[in-house]
């Protein structure tokens, strides 16, 4: 089955690697819900769109702590759209994969929310130069939306910088197992030359069913201080947290006994001060 999903708003798609198992797939990101509603208690917002929707799970959270709000689902795939109505109420939810009808729906609202969970990643690894100047400028920072959310693996530069990770690259090569390391040094490099190429392979290695696609995926395309800079006047960042996940550190720690030395991904929350009708 193949799954052309998380194309966010990109009009020419690229060629995608095959989802081996798409239960699978959707029940990791699925378990990371809890975290990514993290702005539901402090954004005041009546429509919130979310694009590379999956299977709709998160968006039926949201329903259940905001009823009042309009929840539109936004995929260029199908089945996942197919999946999204089966959890979503269809007289409730805009589910589609028409970003046309989503802008005049927009209209109709006073705050409306943009929802980037995990796709920012997505959108640097399927995507020419050309399909992300157009994410930032038309389709994130467009002044349809008055709050844009973001929760992705989006670590500080920092993390380019440090030079006193060689004991853990020496760990990490060797309790790995071999084949998915070499798969990933042959496309990314040594993790013996860039802490950012091994924290690479720690936040991927894990994901070895689909594993086709997960290591042609780039986990970690821009840094907090880039992002930043795409940020438009006009803008205002009313929350940050850079953290790591949890699970994902204890789990690196049982594996190979190190630990993360910065944090690799970020929350954040964009109001734009342009529009005054809220």
């Amino acid at each position: 089955m193949i799954i052309k999903k998380w194309k966010l708003f990109l009009e020419e798609l690229v060629g995608e690697t095959e989802i081996s198992d798409t239960k699978l797939y959707i029940k990791s990101m699925e378990m990371s819900i809890q975290d990514k509603l993290f702005f539901i208690e402090n954004v005041d917002f009546d429509v919130i769109v979310d694009f590379g929707c999956a299977n709709g799970t998160f968006l039926s959270k949201v329903k259940l702590i905001k009823p009042d709000v309009k929840i539109i689902a936004y995929d260029t795939d199908h089945l996942m759209l197919q999946a999204s109505r089966e959890i979503l109420n269809n007289s409730e939810a805009l589910i589609t994969n028409n970003w046309s009808e989503i802008a005049n729906e927009l209209k109709k609202y006073k705050s409306p929310l943009l929802n980037l969970s995990s796709v920012i990643h997505e959108v640097y690894s399927y995507s020419n130069s050309d399909e992300i100047k157009k994410f930032w400028n038309e389709q994130v920072f467009n002044n349809n939306f008055k709050w844009i959310v973001i929760r992705d693996m989006i670590p500080s530069s920092n993390l380019e910088t440090n030079n006193n990770f060689k004991a853990d690259a020496i760990k990490v090569r060797k309790r790995a197992n071999k084949f998915f390391l070499n798969s990933f040094e042959k496309r990314w490099g040594s993790i013996d030359d860039n802490y950012k190429t091994l924290c690479h392979f720690l936040l991927k290695y894990r994901y070895v069913v689909n594993w086709d696609r997960e290591v042609t995926e780039n986990y970690l395309p821009v840094n907090l201080e880039y992002l930043k800079s795409k940020i438009p006047s006009g803008y205002s960042i009313t929350f940050e947290d850079s953290f790591n996940v949890p699970f994902i550190q204890n789990t690196i720690i049982k594996d190979f006994g190190v630990r993360l030395q910065y944090p690799t991904h970020l929350k954040m929350i964009i109001k734009n001060n342009n529009l005054w009708n809220t």
